[in-house]
């Protein structure tokens, strides 16, 4: 009985593990912050790609914008949605290669392509961790990985603001709080801050050279 007893309980600590083992990549807490506006106790969201390295980051590649981060494992990995959404897209999308668009709330949209196959459907609801695809290299890619992108509005933005690629973790700075929960912070308020530096740089810049042109005419 004693040993019938130590079983079940090393059983039981067994699946324990296995399940801290799972929640790694996926949280559900009650203090971070996610895409979807939620109430508190249903803020969930998920790195896409367990285990993946950035091999591509966002921003200028070869001339022209890289609008996503492109992640790395191996072919055919897992592929899981980032946060709760409807699938919006699922299918073949020019350099994209096999692309599946999943919309959030707050005008949030998550993208995942060069998928060697999709595994949802327009009209499906996902959460945050559900498989959606597999890693592969269709479209323009030289490789198998996952292209991910973060739009919001329409427009495309580094998904670093709202991911630690590092330590694929969220970043709750990226967000606002809510009396409702949390909702993504807008691509414009973001980027103001640089903006207005630009604006101002350019401004200096012209007077320095009104300056100049002065001083050579006197």
């Amino acid at each position: 009985m004693i040993l019938s007893m130590t079983r079940r309980y090393s059983i039981g600590l067994l699946a324990i593990g296995c399940w801290l083992l799972t929640l790694s990549s996926c949280a559900q807490t009650k203090d971070t912050a996610n895409t979807q506006y939620l109430a508190s106790d249903t803020q969930h969201w998920c790195y896409p790609l367990p285990g993946a390295k950035v091999i591509s980051p966002y921003g200028h590649r070869s001339g022209r914008t890289h609008s996503g981060t492109d992640l790395k494992t191996k072919p055919n990995d897992n592929i899981l949605a980032a946060f709760d959404g409807e699938v919006v897209f699922s299918g073949n999308y020019y350099g994209y290669g096999n692309l599946v668009r999943i919309k959030h709330a707050n005008g949030l949209e998550t993208y995942y392509s060069h998928n060697s196959k999709n595994l949802v459907k327009v009209g499906d609801y996902v959460k945050a961790g559900d498989v959606i695809a597999l890693t592969g290299r269709t479209g323009r890619a030289t490789t198998e990985h996952l292209h991910f992108e973060i739009r919001i509005n329409g427009k495309h933005v580094n998904s670093a603001r709202f991911f630690d690629h590092a330590t694929h973790q969220l970043r709750t700075d990226a967000f606002h709080k809510t009396k409702g929960g949390y909702i993504a912070k807008s691509a414009k308020a973001s980027d103001s801050g640089k903006l207005v530096k630009k604006v101002k740089k350019a401004k200096k810049s012209k007077k320095s050279k009104q300056k100049r042109r002065r001083i050579r005419k006197k």
